[in-house]
């Protein structure tokens, strides 16, 4: 697995021209179909929201005692005795560098470029988030070795998700920056207790997740597969004429649900549009475009709400555009939506 504020805004959301449901994507020439690879402009600024994003820190780790990490956001790594070692199989006596970072809301899920999207069986699908954790633990800027499990108590009051039902899953990171959930192993990731999150009983202050070994360390998702009623369908969504996979991506929010995003994960170049790489979209579902893009070191963003129609295309345009030095505009608005 590869590593990697809030503001109040009040903001006149632009409608963007669209077509209607009886557009035929078909004429688009598959062969033209990409993957998305955003240049290191971009990138970056999804890093830096990251860092921000960080509540790591350094603690003082006794073999003997093992140590507990509290994050200021009410959640605790506990690293029991002698659950760590080096890579050479050494005991740790020292100072630990951890990195924390926990994602809910899918403001930060934009900025930092975490949609809740699964791949099953080679297959993307949309997810449902309890919480989106990152944990590293390094010992003299090398990563530690689990040997014994260490635990994550997380405040499950923070998401506002049902979380009956939902599972643990790993965070995959391509080339391209883009994560990616993958059903868990239980050898890896489990949770404490019973093996699942609640087991349906009502929502309970914390929930802890059983981190196995270092393979585990990175991405993890306490997530949940979720189907919206209405015939499946696509979304395409035609950026700008200076904008392309290089620079930009648009995400799809749902009216009302805070705790998913979904990213438009294929770009067609003939037609300068981004789409979903398979019909899972609801035809009748309300949601929110988010066009989000990198110009001259800053943000470009649009935002706008529709009602899916059958395989419709939806254009954004120029005047619609709105630039900003900073992702906390950006997080704002979406926070803002409805």
């Amino acid at each position: 697995m590869k590593k990697i504020l809030f503001m109040l805004l009040t903001l006149s959301l632009t409608l963007a021209s669209c077509s209607s449901d009886s557009v035929n994507t078909d004429s688009e020439n598959p062969n033209l179909n990409t993957t998305l690879r955003v240049n290191d402009n971009l990138r970056n600024l999804r890093k830096n929201a990251l860092v921000d994003l960080n509540r790591g820190g350094r603690i003082y780790y006794y073999a003997e005692r093992g140590a507990i990490f509290h994050a200021d956001n009410n959640s605790n790594i506990v690293i029991p005795p002698y659950s760590i070692k080096t890579r050479n199989g050494e005991d740790i006596n020292g100072i630990l560098d951890i990195d924390y970072i926990e994602i809910f809301e899918k403001s930060k899920m934009v900025v930092a470029n975490t949609p809740t999207m699964a791949l099953i069986n080679g297959e993307k699908d949309l997810l449902v988030t309890g919480g989106e954790f990152y944990i590293d633990i390094r010992y003299e800027r090398e990563q530690v070795e689990i040997v014994r499990p260490i635990k994550v108590n997380i405040d499950a009051q923070n998401s506002d998700a049902d979380p009956r039902g939902m599972v643990l899953w790993n965070g995959d990171i391509d080339d391209n920056g883009d994560l990616t959930w993958l059903p868990a192993n239980p050898n890896d990731l489990i949770f404490e207790n019973d093996g699942k999150v609640f087991n349906g009983r009502e929502k309970e202050p914390v929930y802890d997740i059983l981190i196995n070994n270092s393979r585990s360390l990175g991405w993890c998702n306490v997530d949940k597969l979720i189907n919206f009623p209405g015939d499946k369908t696509n979304v395409k969504v035609i950026v700008p004429s200076n904008f392309d996979q290089t620079n930009s991506s648009v995400y799809v929010a749902v009216e009302g649900q805070n705790n998913m995003i979904f990213q438009l994960d294929t770009f067609n170049s003939g037609t300068n549009s981004f789409k979903f790489s398979s019909d899972i979209a609801s035809v009748g579902l309300n949601v929110h475009l988010i066009f989000v893009a990198e110009m001259n070191g800053n943000y470009v963003y649009s935002i706008f709400s529709t009602t899916l129609g059958n395989n419709s295309s939806y254009v954004i345009p120029n005047n619609s555009l709105i630039s900003t030095t900073n992702y906390q505009q950006l997080e704002a608005a979406i926070m803002a939506l409805p």
